[in-house]
């Protein structure tokens, strides 16, 4: 199994898209989609058949699911780590592997914040049991942390 956990937003969560400044949204950009498809890319192929490939994205990340606009730097991010997800599970078609979008939901950390209804030690062993159940699923899923599909 690889599985990159990376994740970050802007200095100010709320800000709209259109005015944060441009080394910002790179940032965010670069860490929420290129260093993790980057990580998938160099060490993809150590992952064999009924193994699993995937990336900690976000419910965020989904955009049937956006009804609030909030937060859209991030969310975009996560939806552009999607995307390349799905572009790589189509150039890794047949390959017999698992490909997940991991949407742990909503958990206390430095990015989730103080507010959040789930600590890491309540959420995280229902992600690597999701994970791991995934490895039978050959293809691409986006996950929640119980192993129901989130919407695209």
């Amino acid at each position: 199994m690889l599985f990159v956990n990376a994740g970050t937003t802007t200095h100010d969560p709320q800000v709209l898209m259109a005015e944060v400044a441009d080394d910002e949204f790179a940032r965010v950009m670069a860490t929420n989609v290129l260093g993790p498809i980057r990580v998938i890319q160099a060490l993809g192929d150590l992952v064999p058949a009924g193994g699993l490939i995937g990336a900690m994205s976000s419910g965020q990340g989904s955009i049937t699911n956006n009804e609030n606009g909030r937060g859209e730097t991030y969310r975009s991010s996560k939806a552009a780590l999607n995307m390349a997800l799905r572009s790589f599970a189509a150039r890794d078609a047949g390959n017999g592997r698992a490909i997940v979008a991991m949407a742990p939901g909503w958990i206390r950390t430095a990015l989730g914040g103080d507010q959040a209804p789930f600590t890491m030690e309540e959420a995280i062993p229902l992600v690597a049991d999701t994970l791991l159940a995934a490895r039978a699923m050959p293809g691409i899923h986006y996950l929640d942390r119980f192993g129901a599909t989130v919407p695209w």
